[in-house]
């Protein structure tokens, strides 16, 4: 794959360790025989030693030979207004101080002359004019000098460092991010030996750590903020009654505010959000707004179903609620208008909201209203499911609102339906499963793996079809079974952390939440066991091996990553890898490669790009990086299970010479 080059933004990482390279070094390239006339056409041969990119840049080259030194300045503006600093003796103690690029200049070459430094009287720099067998052929915007080594007091295998700065017409070479370039005299023979190619290979250091990457491991109640663990994502299941307590008054900044929207905001930490219509507790109540209740009544209708259950089966403290009528014109009409409100609420390049899970159906969201048979047979105990043309209408509204979202914003659904495959806007739906863990409610004909991979026939004896490896292009989620119990049990060493890894591997979970460990303290007796989970759960990117040219001879520089996915399942968002280039503290050169990390299944991926540098000076060394781009932040936003991590989040492969 090849990459596309974007201006950069500068950025600064800190000193890190990396492996030792292997290495071959190349042999120089000859110059040209040059002849100061004012032509440039015995330059073509010489490659450019500076340049800040772009058409209307200026342009320099360098070469030398036994007896002079040669440069070549090439701009769209006057260079007869502008100055050429050299540095030829490479002591920081010695020279006039060209603070911009930290260089001391020994020489300068002013209106076709060359000037030498004396040193400062008065505070004033003192230059004296040099005579001698120099060549100047100065145009409006062509500068080409030949210049005595003797009189530089230069010798082969000596450097020289050049830099040109013309203030009247505002023309800088280089520009002040980036080094002189720096040429090193060598004799025609030695510069006419063969180049030979050479290649870095650098296997980088993988770290075994389960990292606190996005979009995955553990999503826990957003409404609190005391977690233990890392975590990168939270869950707010919001009832239509506190969004919506007046019709067509959303009252987002009330629910926001319960969930501390604001607070993992500045956290960097994504929302999983359900809405929900009936969500039991211990105490009766209603989760639809009063004003949709007494609009049903209003109509004739019957509200739906008040509950408590005495079975046992729906478990102490979460056994009474209100089951509405989902068949209710009103109800089915006010929950389209709601839907659209959360999209365009949430559909920012802010966006707080990740994932949006399909609930609105069913006791939590979990399309069931189980237990259906109560004492001495009572059908419908706890409310009235809907059937299979009423439930659509629901999950078609979640696809109307959400279609065209999903660069930002990705629907899952808990049981496989029609419509998480075939509908009418090309969408298909993530997955998730509420009770992972629990071996029957996994493998089981009704159960949720079986179901979504064989389909099943749901509670009102209705034949629904799967939706077979939805996972190769959508996320897998859920939350562990039974609470604190089911949750521990799972993460316990022996059969249940083992059916654990194995729901994990089959079904490709990506995060759980949010009945998660996240509120277990950190060296906790499971922590062994959940971090072995939690590098399994979603992506798990390893770079493997970095390839580079050791020496840059030409305008491009070719690197070839290889990278593995040791987790489960693909990065659910286009986000880019990019392959950046820095000059100590400054970013240089920065492109974007093609590859597309939502097709990276578990594996191994290679990824190549050139990035642009002829704009980077000659004669310096430059490091080169790779990072995962927040396209919210245009920094780096997910971590390499590798060691080497910067303070900017960029992962360091190797350092190449120009």
């Amino acid at each position: 794959m090849t990459g596309e080059a974007t201006a950069p933004v500068v950025t600064a990482p800190p000193v890190a360790t990396i492996p030792a390279p292997v290495v071959t070094t190349p042999e120089a390239a000859a110059p040209g025989k040059i002849t100061v006339d004012g032509s440039v056409n015995d330059w073509s041969g010489v490659k450019i030693a500076a340049t800040n990119g772009g058409a209307n840049s200026p342009t320099l080259k360098i070469t030398n030979d036994e007896t002079n030194l040669y440069l070549l300045l090439n701009s769209k503006k006057n260079v007869n207004k502008g100055t050429v600093w050299l540095d030829t003796d490479n002591n920081p103690s010695n020279g006039f101080d060209v603070r911009r690029w930290n260089l001391k200049a020994d020489w300068k070459i002013e209106n076709g002359s060359l000037f030498k430094y004396e040193g400062m009287t008065n505070n004033t720099p003192k230059w004296t004019k040099v005579t001698g067998d120099h060549k100047f052929s100065q145009g409006s915007s062509i500068l080409e000098a030949s210049i005595l080594l003797s009189a530089l007091n230069s010798k082969m295998g000596s450097k020289v460092k050049i830099g040109y700065d013309n203030v009247a017409e505002m023309e800088r070479l280089p520009s002040d991010i980036l080094p002189t370039p720096s040429h090193v005299l060598i004799t025609e023979a030695e510069a006419s030996k063969s180049v030979t190619p050479t290649t870095v290979t650098n296997d980088l250091v993988e770290l075994d750590s389960p990292l606190n990457n996005p979009f995955k491991g553990w999503a826990p109640s957003a409404k609190t903020t005391s977690y233990s663990q890392p975590v990168k994502l939270v869950y707010a299941g919001v009832t239509w009654k506190e969004l919506e307590p007046t019709k067509g008054n959303y009252n987002f900044e009330a629910i926001e505010k319960t969930n501390n929207f604001a607070y993992w905001k500045s956290k960097g930490v994504k929302v999983v959000f359900r809405v929900i219509m009936d969500n039991p507790t211990g105490q009766a109540h209603r989760d639809i707004p009063d004003w949709l209740y007494n609009e049903i009544v209003a109509a004739g209708q019957s509200p739906g179903t008040a509950y408590s259950d005495a079975t046992g089966g729906m478990g102490a403290g979460n056994n009474t609620g209100f089951s509405p009528n989902y068949s209710a014109p009103s109800v089915i009409q006010g929950h389209k208008l709601l839907l659209e409100a959360i999209a365009n609420r949430y559909y920012t390049n802010e966006r707080p909201v990740a994932f949006v899970q399909i609930g609105s159906l069913g006791h939590w969201g979990e399309f069931h209203t189980w237990p259906y048979n109560g004492p001495s047979g009572v059908k419908n105990y706890t409310g009235v499911f809907p059937t299979v043309e009423v439930s659509n209408q629901y999950v078609q509204q979640y696809l109307d609102a959400f279609a065209g979202k999903e660069d930002k914003i990705q629907v899952l659904i808990r049981r496989s339906v029609e419509l998480a495959t075939n509908n009418n806007k090309g969408m298909k739906l993530g997955m998730f499963n509420d009770v992972f863990g629990d071996k029957a409610s996994f493998d089981a004909d009704w159960g949720w793996y079986t179901g979504t991979q064989n389909g099943y026939w749901d509670d009102l004896g209705q034949k629904q079809p799967g939706n077979a490896n939805f996972w190769d292009s959508r996320i897998s989620a859920g939350e562990f079974y039974s609470g604190e119990f089911g949750m521990k049990a799972s993460l316990t060493s022996g059969s249940g952390f083992d059916e654990t890894l194995r729901q994990t591997e089959m079904s490709k979970i990506s995060w759980l939440g949010p009945n998660s460990p996240a509120a277990l303290p950190v060296g906790n007796s499971l922590q062994a066991n959940m971090d072995t989970l939690k590098k399994k759960m979603g992506y798990h990117f390893v770079l493997k091996q970095a390839k580079y040219p050791s020496l840059v001879t030409g305008g491009s520089l070719p690197v070839n990553l290889t990278i593995e996915n040791k987790g489960m399942q693909h990065f659910p968002f286009n986000w880019k890898l990019e392959v950046l280039v820095y000059y100590g503290r400054n970013l240089v050169s920065r492109t974007a490669t093609n590859a597309d990390l939502t097709t990276w299944k578990t594996g191994t991926h290679k990824v190549d790009v050139t990035l642009p540098v002829e704009h980077l000076p000659s004669g310096n060394s430059y490091d080169v990086y790779v990072g995962i781009m927040n396209p919210e932040t245009n920094l780096p936003g997910v971590d390499f299970a590798n060691e080497g991590k910067h303070q900017n989040g960029t992962f360091k492969l190797g350092t190449v010479t120009k």
